[in-house]
This record gives structure tokens, sequence and C-alpha cells, in this order.
């Protein structure tokens, strides 16, 4: 029984990795999207002044760190939700281990 408590949590964790990864697979395709607008952006700005160039430039990389400071706030959240989760995960089972033992 134990070992059979043991092979299904690690199915659930090998499930909950799956869909980690399907996660990581859609944000990689979202960010060459967003660098597919960004080309066509920098070859719109290529016909504006030299002075609309830079604001443009500045203006666009504002919004960039912004949505990147964003992106790793919310990465920074479920990675500290994840490790209290695993830490939760590793009581039980060291408690299961020394009931077991």
């Amino acid at each position: 029984p134990f070992l059979r408590l043991l092979e299904a949590q690690l199915q659930d964790q090998r499930r909950e990795y799956e869909e980690e990864v399907e996660a990581l697979k859609n944000e990689v395709d979202a960010m060459k999207e967003e660098l597919e607008k960004q080309q066509q952006a920098f070859l719109q700005t290529l016909q504006l002044s030299p002075e609309a160039q830079v604001e443009f430039g500045l203006q666009q990389e504002i919004t960039r760190l912004t949505n990147e400071n964003l992106d790793l706030k919310e990465l920074l959240e479920k990675l500290e939700k994840n490790e209290k989760k695993l830490k939760k995960q590793l009581k039980i089972y060291m408690k299961k281990v020394q009931d077991f033992e």
C-alpha cells in the first residue's frame, strides 16, 4: 500500500510537470508573437524622424520592461506557491516514512 501511495503521488507530480511544460510552450508561442509585433513596430519606426525614433524606442523599452517585471513577479509567486506545496508534501511523506518504519 505504501509503494502504491508513493507511485500515485509520483504520477500526480508527473501530471503537474507535464501541465507546466505545456504552459511554458504556450508562453514561448506568445513570446514569438510578441517578437513579430516588435519587429513590425521596428520597421515602422525606421520611417520616423530621428527624434520620434528615440521617443518611440524609449516608450517601447519602458513597456517591455514593465511587462517583463510583471511576468517575473507572476513567476516568482508561482514558484513560492509551489515551494510551499512541496515542503508540505515532503513533511507528509517524511511522517509516512517514519510511521512505516
